[in-house]
């Protein structure tokens, strides 16, 4: 070993081996889907029941084809113990580990595909979404919810669990076709809820909600196809809709007034021309507010319905 050549070989092969073996370490230590190293609790989301209605065959998807964000939320005598969130980018999606003590908790956990995180309360499971049309609002999308007990023992806790729609949707078909000129519309509506509470399922202080569609130029000569969720403030009730259309200019050139029944986990779908000039459609009027500028909005096409109500206009 006293040959030059062979100590530089003999330290290049140790220092290889110390640096395997130090990122063998490294891994292990590494936290497992966002939660603790020395987690005892692992909680998976391993189906969401997608199906719109009570069909009795239900369509139990992954989440990651509906969703893509999830927040989990562990409480603990009306305290919020443990929250973590997760965007469908992320590896493990749909899998939280996390350490908690032994004793019993509530487990809240929320899938939506908000743009931004809605914000959940530190002492009860309520889930606020913003206003839709505001520059940074979360916006409404299909959501899904589980609210449930925890019981943490001396070997921790292994939960499965499967999520249900907190939402009910209001479908607008037109069977005319978009003029051209056409740019924007705006969904108004009154009778849903921003706040949804996971303890029951339905939400709590209606509001107003606006949320506005952007069109592109492709789509003139076609027929069109608007999806709006909400959360209804019990298992079925009317919401008012009034649905505007507007030209690059801000200005109004048609307007329908629903008043929508509707339910949650089903879809209230109506179908007729839009594009119309009548009772509802007068021509401008100058003194008519225009809208302030949009924000874009995602229009969600889920593939698999229930029960689906359907009326004309």
């Amino acid at each position: 070993m006293k040959n030059p050549k062979y100590c530089f070989l003999y330290l290049l092969l140790l220092g290889c081996l110390l640096t395997s073996c130090e990122k063998v370490l490294l891994d292990e230590e590494l936290p497992v889907n966002g939660g603790a190293k020395d987690a005892n609790v692992t909680i998976r989301v391993v189906e969401l029941d997608a199906a719109w209605g009570n069909t009795v065959s239900r369509a139990l998807t992954n989440v990651s084809e509906v969703c893509t964000r999830l927040q989990f939320v562990v409480y603990q005598d009306g305290k919020r113990e443990k929250y973590e969130y997760q965007t469908v980018d992320e590896t493990g999606f749909g899998t939280f580990s996390l350490k908690l003590d032994e004793g019993n908790y509530q487990l809240f956990v929320v899938a939506n595909s908000c743009k931004e995180t809605p914000s959940i309360s530190t002492t009860a499971p309520l889930v606020t979404f913003s206003n839709p049309d505001t520059s940074k609002g979360t916006g409404f999308t299909d959501t899904f919810y589980y609210y449930g007990n925890l019981t943490v023992d001396s070997d921790g806790s292994q939960v499965n669990i499967s999520m249900k729609r907190a939402t009910a949707m209001f479908r607008l078909v037109t069977n005319d076709v978009k003029p051209a000129g056409i740019k924007k519309f705006q969904f108004w509506y009154n009778g849903g809820c921003k706040i949804l509470d996971g303890a029951t399922g339905f939400g709590t202080k209606t509001a107003e909600q606006s949320v506005f569609v952007t069109l592109d130029d492709s789509q003139t000569g076609q027929p069109l196809q608007f999806d709006m969720y909400t959360i209804l403030p019990a298992e079925t009730g009317n919401v008012s809709f009034i649905v505007k259309a507007f030209d690059a200019n801000n200005d109004i050139k048609f307007k329908k007034e629903f008043n929508v029944p509707m339910q949650r986990n089903c879809i209230s779908r109506y179908t007729g021309d839009f594009f119309v000039v009548d009772d509802q459609n007068p021509p401008d009027d100058p003194d008519e507010p225009k809208p302030e500028e949009p924000s874009s909005a995602v229009v969600m096409v889920d593939p698999e319905w229930g029960n689906i109500f359907d009326y004309t206009y």
